[in-house]
Parts: structure tokens; C-alpha cells; sequence
């Protein structure tokens, strides 16, 4: 799969110079020269350096590593990924927001948010404003160790459950994230790297809803509508290498996150666990995903 096959969603986007753009590298007007910046106005310039993980001992090192990462990170595209042909004048960036969802020996996994803002001079008229956020990004903190999975760049398979054009479901259609901490991120791999996994969800009649192998080429793949019923299925997971486990998935109220925040995850060592990933509404997975199309 190349780089034209992955799906960018909204859950990281930008509003700039009054136009709302989901890609930050995307160019501000027909500029490409740096403006003359009169004396009386004073521009934010120079980036901050990203930090780099020691040996978190704590849950709290690991989030207070993740705060400040993030921070600075947007604070870094604020002053010069977003607007390099308009100065910044002035930038504000928002606490971060995390939450551990899962720990092991070999350090945290956390799901975090942000947001910032900032304004832009512009010599042909009033200053112009731009915004970042974004959520539900997933980290690994470990020892000397950091990996960054954006929910905003990933893979979708086929639905499972098909409906007709122009129908919207009204009641909750599940869906799972698989994650992979442990193959390095590169957008422009083939289908022969990453882990192959083999997922199969049954019902509790012992039928079979699912069963499918995935390739994790990316870091991030959505499989959309699984089921629409409720009830308690068993989610199955194995790797190529031998590594599986069994999740016992009870899909209850339409407000239960299991509907859509439940995450395969194949760990920084190799492992697989499942979890529901969902620590509160800040950071938890979204409720809506934004795929429109699968990559086969």
C-alpha cells in the first residue's frame, strides 16, 4: 500500500486564516515570500525542542511526558508548519489532556488531546487567526522509547455490515481499532511489512460475524460496522507469530463505548491485548469514524 491509499481524517485539523484545512502543510493564499513585518510589530519566531523519553517509573512521568510533548509539538506547527508566509504574532497553546489506558513492564500506552490558536500578521489587512487540535492520538512511553500514533492518518477495511446509499444506521454499529506499536511507521511500506493478524468475531449462538486478516502497514487500522445487534460476542485475536488472545465484547446501551472505542492492540513488545479505550471524553476514542471508503 502507498501513501495515496491512507486515509486522512478530522481528527487532527486546522483552521487557518479563516479556512478550515486538514492538512497543515497546505499553503495560506498565493504568497510563498515572507512579508516585511513593520518595526511596531512583534513576531513569535523559534521552536521549542520536542522532549525525549528518559525512563518513565510512574504513570504520572508518562503523562506529564505526553503534556509536554504535545504542547510544544503544536506550538512548533503553530509558529512555522502552518503559516510560514504570514509571521506569527502571538500563539497560545492549551494544556494537553491524557490518560493512561494500559500499562506493562515495558512502560504506558495513553491516548491524549490538544488544541492551540494563533495570529498571524498580514500586511494587506487585519491579522488572521489559526487553530489546531486534535484527540484521541495514542502514545507508548517507555524507556528511551516514544511512539505517536495520530487517530488522523490510518487504513479502513470493508464494512461488514453494508447499507444502501444514503442510509444512516439509528441505532450503534460497532467497529475496532487494531494499533501497532512495535513496526516502525513508514506510509509508503508495502503490503509484505508489518504483522499479519488474523481477527475473527463470533456471536452467542457460536456463529461466525467476522473473520478476516489484516496487514498492519500502517500503524492504525478501522474496521467498520462489524454488528449491529447487541449482545456478547468473542473477539479472537492471532498473530503470525503465534501471540492471540480472546475478548469476551458485550455490546449493551448505545451509549456504551464498546460500540466504538474497543482497540487491538499489538504492544511495543510484540504482545497483543484488547482494551477498550475509552478513559472519558477528553482523550477517549470518537464516536463517529470518518471512513468512506476501504483499502482491500
Amino acid at each position: 500500500m502507498r501513501r495515496r491509499d491512507v486515509i486522512t481524517a478530522l481528527a487532527g485539523s486546522t483552521c487557518l486564516l479563516g479556512g478550515c484545512v486538514t492538512d497543515s502543510s497546505s499553503p495560506v493564499g498565493e504568497s510563498t515570500a515572507n512579508p516585511t513585518v513593520p518595526p511596531n510589530v512583534t513576531t513569535v519566531t523559534g521552536t521549542k525542542p520536542l522532549p525525549t523519553p528518559a525512563s518513565p517509573s510512574t504513570p504520572e512521568a508518562a503523562r506529564s511526558f505526553v503534556e509536554t510533548y504535545e504542547q510544544r509539538s503544536v506550538y512548533n506547527e503553530l509558529v512555522d508548519g502552518i503559516a510560514s508566509a504570514y509571521p506569527a504574532i502571538e500563539i497560545s497553546v492549551e494544556p494537553a489532556r491524557t490518560a493512561v489506558v494500559h500499562t506493562t513492564d515495558r512502560g504506558y500506552y495513553l491516548l491524549s488531546s490538544y488544541s492551540g490558536s494563533g495570529r498571524y500578521h498580514d500586511p494587506d489587512g487585519s491579522p488572521g487567526s489559526a487553530t489546531k487540535y486534535a484527540s484521541s492520538i495514542a502514545h507508548f512511553v517507555g524507556s528511551e522509547i516514544h511512539r505517536r500514533i495520530p487517530f488522523g492518518a490510518y487504513r479502513c477495511r470493508d464494512p461488514v455490515i453494508t447499507a444502501s446509499s444514503g442510509e444512516r444506521p439509528t441505532h450503534p454499529v460497532a467497529r475496532f481499532q487494531l494499533y501497532d506499536f512495535e513496526t516502525p511507521p513508514d506510509y509508503d511500506l508495502t503490503e509484505q511489512d508489518g504483522h499479519s493478524v488474523h481477527i475473527t468475531v463470533t456471536d452467542g449462538d457460536d456463529e461466525t460475524v467476522l473473520s478476516r486478516e489484516y496487514q498492519t502497514v500502517v500503524p492504525l487500522t478501522i474496521q467498520p460496522n462489524v454488528t449491529r445487534k447487541s449482545g456478547r460476542y468473542t473477539l479472537t485475536v492471532s498473530l503470525s507469530h503465534g501471540g492471540s488472545v480472546r475478548y469476551n465484547w458485550s455490546l449493551s446501551t448505545s451509549v456504551a463505548p464498546e460500540w466504538w472505542a474497543v482497540g487491538v492492540v499489538i504492544t511495543n513488545a510484540g504482545e497483543v491485548v484488547v482494551r477498550t479505550l475509552y478513559p472519558n471524553d477528553d482523550v477517549g476514542l470518537p464516536r463517529e469514524t470518518l471512513c468512506r471508503r476501504a483499502d482491500h
